[in-house]
Order: C-alpha cells, then structure tokens, then sequence
C-alpha cells in the first residue's frame, strides 16, 4: 500500500510543459503555455506584448477586447468563439480566464492576431513556433550531383545559419540548430552506391540524413559564404582486388604494382542547362519552353557520362532556377572543370529551319543568325574584358585566356557536332562561333550546343521525346568521348586510332 502511494505523484503529475518560441520582427521569446487537459494555452498579455495591441477586459461580463490599427477583435471568456471585424471565428477550445490571466489556445492565436494585425501570424506545432509578422525565414534547398567515385551534396541557405555534421553508423547527419528554417526538400535516392539515400527527417532541429552505401570511404565537409551554402562531399573506398587461387587452394604470389596511369586530359565536365526560372528562353508552336528541354537534357548527358565515360559531372542547374550568366561559367571555373558544355534550343523565324548547331566563343559572329542567336542567348561586350574591369592590362590577359583555349574549343565543337548531325541530319551546318556572354570567362575549352529549332513544330516534338533526348545525350557524349580520344593522343597517352565515333 505505502510503495503504491509513493508511486501515485509519477502517474498523477506530468513534467511541466517545453516553452513556446515567440519569433517577432527583430525580437524572440519563450513563454510557458498554461495545460488544461490535451490543450496548451497561452497569456495573451505575454503574447501581444510590445506589438502595440491594447486590450480592454471585462472579467465579470466575460469577455476581452482587442484594438490595433482601428480594427478590433473580441474573445469570450469560457467560449471557443472570437469576433474579429465583426466575423465569428471558431477557435479549438474555450478562451478561460485564471488568476487575473486571459488564456487562449495556441493553435487558435492566428485566427484572431492574423486578421487584427493584418500580417502573418502563423503556428508550427511540430517546432513548437508562434510566428507573428513578417519574420525572414531562411529558406533551404539541397542539390546532389554523383560522378564515378565521388558525391557531393550542398544544402544552400537563403541566408548564414549553422550546420552541425555528424557522422554515425550507416549514415551522416546534419542539424540545423534555428527555431525555423524553410526546407525545399523531402527524399531523393542516388545511384552508383557511395551515397544511397538523402532525406530531411525534419523536427526541432531540422535534421537531414544522408544515408551511406557500400562503397562509401570518407566524407568531407566545408562551408561557403557566398552563397551560404554547407558542401559535403562523399568519396568511395578504393577498389580492391582479391588474389587469385592457384592449385591446392594457396593464393598467388601478388604481382608487382603496376605504374600509375596517365590522368585522364578530361574528368570533370560541367553541363549548363541554359535558362531557368523566370528566364524560360525560346516557346515552341504548342508551348514547349527551352528551360524544361535544356534541363532534361543535361541531366541525362549527366548520366551518360558518369555511367558511360565515368567522369565527374556537375550541373550549374538542377532544378528550374533563374541564374545569371557569368555565374554559369564561375561554377565551371570553381570546379576546375575540364569542359564547359552550355545546352540550348534554337529558335528562328524561319519556319522551315531545323537541325542542331554548335558553337564556341568569338567576339565576331559567323554569320548573321549567329549574331542574333548570341542576343537572344546573350551577347558578350563587342570587346575587352568582362564587366567590372577596365584597365588595358586586364584586356589583354582576359583575351589570352581566351586565346589558351580557342583551338581546343573548336576542336570539342567539330567533334561534337560531328556527333550530333548523325541523329539530327544537320550534316551541313557545322560549327559556329558567336560572342555567347555564357561562354565568357571560361577557364577551359566550351561550347554552346542548339541541340535543335524548338521554334519547328516537329524538332518541338523531338525535344519533349525522352527517347530523343536520350539519343542526343548519347550523340554529346560519343562527341566528349572522341575529343578526349583526341587529346589523349596529342599528349602521347594513347597510340593512332580511328577518328570515328560508335
């Protein structure tokens, strides 16, 4: 009996409840909500505290009056109604007066703060948040990018918040230790098995869990400021070879180590879907728009090349998003990339032109389409370097960087479109040169690829085929794989080979 009532307190008396989190324009408090059976209810003086709204109570005739910018809100005391605007409103439980304290349930504070003050005001209940105005919110969004041996995956913020990066059994986890944070993300399953799984699991501190596959070694993390932005990057354990049996079952003398191979002259590419967000490009006849297109078909030539050629290969898009120009060709240069490949549709007004086009960078166009093409892509500056410099000195370094690459560019051009012309049947266009501002600043060899006239009703159809797009990712990637082959020999690597793709 005595071991019974000693028990009693722990079955009749919970732990006290987690505060609230109160976040305000410039401001956040923690107050303690008051519990009346499954309900939690907040002090509306606490509350409503420096926002400017006055309150009028009348305890004896049961009600509260709430005044902000000439608009007033009426709450009832032992009732779950308000009156805001003169319009009833029903809240989740009674309004309950204690101790010289109005209560109101938490969750039906929006109802009556959010048409009183006209702004926001908004409750996450699995945060444990009362949001009240306009309070900036990072937003965060995760992009993934797999090549042969390596995956990397950034999660970007809208704005500087801390990571915490922890490495477990099977898998790394990442916090996110601020009251809110906007997550664009939910779930994506990766292939190639150093990385089989990125999800957000969310809760209090937002946490993400990147789940490791068999081939994982090691992971590293950094941060960036500009954007802000957390990057890890998992590499995969080497690959291991086991000795051969001989008769009898004993194992093989090891053979000697092989010399290391040459490097490769390409293992990095970086694919630009051009357009994106705001910036759709070209509209074809039934409303096929250039950025969707340009998107579908970097990410299979993305994995085209990791799958066929095992490069390492990044997006400078992987959703749709607006990016500027020059910061296309930053990211190749800040990847230390091996090739640039910028991927478009062609639109003309001629009704009957079709058929793929490649180009890479010249001040002075090719011809006349080429000129008006590079102004509706977007032209380089007539001369000189790219905006923001203006000293002779920076001239002429910016144009022999340039010049390093020019042979090379047209060559990866020529090859490319060499390519592409046996699924287009554009044997006759060529290559071009245009003065494409995307192209400017390159670090390494780029071109700019039409992979067809989005503007003719049927390469519209073409380009919205997901069989057709394969077969241009294909064609760009024999065209990558020939220009390598190229280049390889050039340096002495491989011995004469025919010039001719598969």
């Amino acid at each position: 009996m005595t071991a019974l009532l000693l028990a009693g307190p722990s079955f009749l008396y919970s732990a006290p409840p987690d505060p609230i989190v109160l976040l305000l324009e410039g401001q956040r408090r923690e107050v303690l909500p008051v519990v009346r059976g499954a309900i939690e209810l907040l002090p509306l003086d606490q509350v409503v505290e420096g926002i400017g709204v006055t309150t009028r109570g009348d305890a004896a005739g049961g009600a509260l009056t709430l005044a902000y910018g000439g608009r007033e809100a009426e709450l009832y005391r032992g009732k779950s109604l308000a009156s805001v605007g003169g319009e009833l409103r029903l809240l989740p439980a009674a309004v309950l007066y204690e101790e010289g304290r109005w209560l109101v349930p938490v969750e039906g504070l929006p109802r009556v703060l959010g048409p009183l003050l006209g702004r926001n005001v908004e409750w996450r209940a699995a945060l444990r948040v009362l949001i009240l105005g306009d309070v900036a919110i990072p937003r965060l969004g995760v992009t993934t990018y797999v090549s042969g041996d390596a995956v990397r995956v950034v999660l970007e913020s809208s704005e500087k918040i801390p990571f915490r990066v922890l490495q477990e059994p099977g898998r790394v986890t990442v916090a996110v230790p601020r009251d809110v944070v906007d997550v664009r993300f939910t779930q994506e399953r990766l292939t190639g098995g150093i990385v089989d799984t990125v999800e957000f699991l969310g809760g209090k501190e937002h946490l993400f869990a990147i789940g490791l596959g068999r081939r994982f070694q090691q992971v590293k993390a950094y941060e960036q400021e500009a954007p802000a932005r957390l990057v890890l990057e998992f590499l995969a354990a080497p690959a291991t070879v086991k000795p051969r049996e001989v008769a009898g079952g004993a194992a093989a003398a090891p053979t000697p180590k092989p010399a290391a191979p040459p490097e490769r002259p390409v293992r990095t590419v970086v694919i630009d879907p051009g357009h994106g967000g705001e910036e759709v490009g070209a509209q074809g006849p039934a409303g096929t728009l250039e950025k969707d297109v340009t998107l579908a078909l970097a990410r299979k030539l993305r994995a085209a090349l990791v799958n066929g050629l095992g490069l390492q290969v990044f997006l400078t898009r992987d959703k749709d998003q607006e990016l500027p120009l020059d910061e296309r060709t930053a990211i190749a240069n800040n990847y230390k990339a091996d090739l640039f490949i910028s991927i478009h549709a062609n639109a003309s007004r001629s009704h009957g032109a079709n058929g793929s086009e490649v180009y890479f960078l010249s001040y002075q166009a090719s011809d006349d389409d080429s000129r008006r093409l590079a102004q509706r892509e977007g032209a380089a500056p007539s001369s000189g370097p790219p905006p923001g410099s203006d000293s002779a000195l920076a001239m002429i370094l910016w144009d022999m960087a340039q010049a390093e690459h020019l042979q090379e560019s047209s060559a990866l051009a020529s090859r490319i479109q060499e390519e592409l012309a046996k699924v287009t049947g554009s044997e006759g266009r060529g290559i071009k040169q245009a003065p494409f501002r995307v192209l400017v600043g390159a670090t390494m060899p780029a071109v700019l690829v039409e992979a067809a006239f989005i503007s003719h009703p049927e390469e519209e159809k073409l380009l919205g085929s997901e069989a057709w797009q394969n077969k241009i990712a294909a064609a760009l990637m024999r065209g990558i794989a020939l220009y390598e082959a190229d280049q390889a020999r050039r340096a002495g690597l491989l011995g004469p080979g025919p010039r001719t793709g598969s």
